[in-house]
């Protein structure tokens, strides 16, 4: 009897990255080692290997080569970590980090995972999902970042860095062709050093088509097609002693069609044998729009240095999800849901402002220090309209939906803020610091109720504001051994206000709810081994989650149907574990492998989910966005010809089974273990290393959900893309 032996992509990572320690340990070659990773993950630049705390660093060319354009492209490149695209609508992130996710769409909710784009916070997952232009590299801070960056970095902080003009000028094209009508154009162009080298500007911009994957299967049309562009100009100004910087930015994004699964007419989405052929008559639209200016500066006072960080931002966020995709005499679709005139959309429009100020002095042999403070202020409107078709309606077109809801909320928010390293002598230093803050949110529900003679819905007075305050701060310990190791233990907190539900069409639906705390203890060593050839990393984390915040369902004004709001539903304890390594087995080749383990259970969550007036004890539910394991591993191979090279790349990515929705433990709520890959080959050649390279995601072609979750009728999904092959080529001037 023979026997089939399959080798796992992960297990063949680990192979070769253990095959590739031993030829570093046996090579005798002298050559440089590692690069040194330089972050901010503590608001001044420094080594990774000095911060003590649990950082990913993703290179920027992971989101310009390989296919990969916004964010939920880098969904497995940490461990503990997940980006995903939310069901219904296109444009967005769901983010978790270390079990700790947020996917609401709502203008009044707050994140729990911040997202900033060279230091400045998107307020709202809205708008997550837009395509990336000219990152120089992701910082991913996981656990609590209370004190140094503030409000809504419960879970952590991602930290989008865009590239600096350079010194010299020059232009820079990308052209990049693929399935499903893929085409994408980047185009770059530096001033270099002008007016006696105190000025140089950078100008980005990129274009992206993408016809889309999924097809209704009823009308014909394309699902999940984008149309994107992306405009950013870095104009640096430098002095002696100051540095300035202005940044304007802009992106705009159209996507076609609400790309959901037929879970319901095609049980797990396999019974027609293809995922992507979806037998619920769905269509619609998404566009997100949002321009912004920032400015950054940094003042070297003699004593330290001053930094200011400010920006104002407008964005516009529209959908209108179409679920029959239909009117007049068109057939109703076959199925136990065959006519579902719902017709249903929202108009999200925000404004925000944001200031920064702070001072931070290493200029003391024993202390080093930043203190600032910093304002924020955002007004939001939510438009929800809809439209029943006839007779209320000629048809059910989006030109004539009705507005049925208007929602507003003002939001001001300010802190104070300080941390400390305090060197006890060269090797042992002692870490502290403290945030105090204070968000007030003014908020306005206006229900004008369904198009007459429809019954109308009663209008919702709030009080004229609410207040949340409170401290977030963090201690520890660090001890670094010659520089070949750092320890460190820290005990830090994160805090994200209270706040409201702007779905709700009751006063007692509206809210508020509470805050949300975390208190997260942390230890972690990172070293660095075989004359700088072998950078190890990793943490042990255990964390009390109190207060979480999460979706239930209420009885709406009309006392015939529900909808969903946020509350506080118990407490959840978190623990685990992550590991990150890089090795330089030769000047041309190196691996990178991480894994995270996490423990994510409810330790109190007794409340009515149903609706039947009867709190119960759910603490059996899973965590939602909790995987049990994740791990990732690279190969980067290089292969050097006559004035040109050849370099190949290689990822895995592996999340184990988890639960997508938390509110149900039945199978169909389930993302089950899964291993992407991705790869590409490059020729590189010519002084300035021009590039042709053929990329392929989703390599293995999986039809795996992304994300699950029960809406009001029915479990709604939407699946990973399948494979993806395209050509890319560069050319730099």
């Amino acid at each position: 009897m023979s026997r089939t032996f399959r080798v796992r992509p992960i297990a063949l990572l680990v192979a070769c990255g253990l095959y590739g320690t031993l030829l570093t340990f046996a090579s005798e070659d002298d050559y440089e080692g590692l690069e040194e990773v330089i972050v901010t993950a503590q608001k001044v630049e420094q080594n990774l290997e000095d911060v003590p705390s649990s950082v990913a660093v993703v290179p920027g060319s992971l989101l310009e080569e390989s296919g990969a354009n916004g964010m939920v492209d880098l969904n497995g490149v940490a461990p503990n970590v997940i980006i995903q695209g939310m069901v219904f609508v296109q444009n967005t992130a769901n983010l978790a980090i270390r079990g700790v996710g947020f996917f609401d769409t709502d203008p009044f909710a707050d994140q729990k995972t911040q997202v900033l784009i060279d230091g400045v916070p998107h307020a709202r997952v809205t708008g997550l999902g837009n395509d990336h232009v000219d990152v120089k590299r992701v910082e991913v801070l996981r656990g609590p970042q209370g004190t140094l960056f503030g409000r809504n970095s419960l879970a952590g902080s991602f930290n989008f860095i865009t590239r600096d003009p350079g010194e010299t000028p020059g232009v820079s094209l990308r052209a990049a062709l693929g399935k499903y009508g893929l085409r994408k154009y980047v185009a770059v162009a530096e001033t270099g050093d002008q007016f006696s080298d105190m000025v140089r500007a950078r100008l980005s911009a990129s274009v992206r088509s993408y016809d889309g994957h999924i097809t209704n299967a009823f009308n014909g049309h394309k699902l999940g097609g984008h149309d994107s562009t992306n405009l950013r100009l870095k104009v640096a100004h430098i002095l002696p002693n100051v540095e300035t910087k202005l940044v304007y930015y802009q992106v705009d994004q159209e996507a076609y069609g609400i790309p959901n699964s037929n879970v319901i007419q095609d049980p797990g989405g396999l019974a027609d044998g293809d995922v992507h052929l979806v037998n619920i008559d769905t269509d619609g639209f998404n566009n997100s729009k949002e321009r912004g200016f920032t400015l950054l500066s940094d003042v070297d006072v003699g004593a330290g240095s001053i930094a200011v960080v400010a920006n104002t931002k407008d964005s516009d966020f529209l959908i209108y999800s179409d679920f029959d995709a239909r009117s007049g005499a068109v057939p109703p679709a076959a199925g136990p849901n065959p006519a579902l005139n719902v017709n249903v959309g929202f108009d999200i429009e925000s404004g925000q402002e944001s200031l920064e100020l702070r001072f931070h002095d290493d200029h003391s042999d024993r202390w080093d220090y930043v203190v600032g403070a910093y304002a924020f202020w955002e007004e939001s409107r939510r438009f929800f309209f809809q439209n029943l078709g006839p007779p209320f309606a000629r048809d059910h077109s989006y030109e004539n939906a009705t507005t049925v809801t208007l929602a507003t909320q003002a939001t001001q928010s300010s802190a104070l803020f300080a941390q400390t390293d305090y060197h006890i002598d060269d090797q042992l230093s002692l870490l502290l610091g403290v945030r105090l803050t204070e968000d007030n949110k003014d908020v306005v529900v206006t229900n004008y109720g369904l198009p007459l003679p429809a019954p109308q819905r009663p209008p919702i007075v709030l009080p004229a504001g609410t207040t949340w305050h409170h401290p977030t701060w963090k201690i520890g310990t660090k001890y670094e051994s010659d520089n070949q190791w750092m320890g460190y233990f820290t005990v830090s907190t994160g805090y994200k206000a209270g706040g409201f539900t702007s779905r709700a069409t009751i006063p007692e639906n509206v809210g508020p709810y509470e805050a949300e705390f975390m208190t997260n203890y942390e230890v972690g060593l990172k070293t660095n081994l075989f004359r700088n050839r072998l950078r190890l990393s990793t943490a042990l984390f255990f964390a009390d989650y109190e207060d979480l915040v999460g979706f239930v369902r209420r009885l709406n004004s009309t006392g015939r149907g529900n909808e969903p709001i946020n509350t506080n539903l118990g407490t959840v304890d978190i623990n685990g574990l992550e590991f990150e390594s890089s090795w330089l087995v030769t000047p041309n080749l190196s691996f990178n492998f991480a894994l995270g383990l996490l423990d994510a259970n409810w330790d109190t969550f007794v409340f009515d989910l149903n609706n039947d007036g009867i709190a119960t004890d759910n603490s059996y539910l899973d965590v939602s966005m909790a995987p049990k394991l994740s791990s990732y591993g690279s190969i980067h191979h290089t292969v050097n010809l006559p004035n040109s090279t050849i370099e190949t790349r290689f990822n895995a990515r592996y999340q184990a089974r988890y639960n997508c929705y938390g509110e149900s433990n039945d199978e169909i709520f389930y993302r089950p273990g899964t291993t992407l890959l991705n790869g590409s080959i490059a020729w590189v050649w010519g002084a300035r290393e021009n590039r042709v390279s053929i990329y392929g995601r989703n390599l293995s072609d999986k039809q795996v959900p992304r994300m699950i979750i029960g809406a009001s009728l029915f479990p709604v999904a939407t699946y990973e893309p399948p494979r993806q092959i395209g050509i890319e080529l560069k050319l730099n001037f």
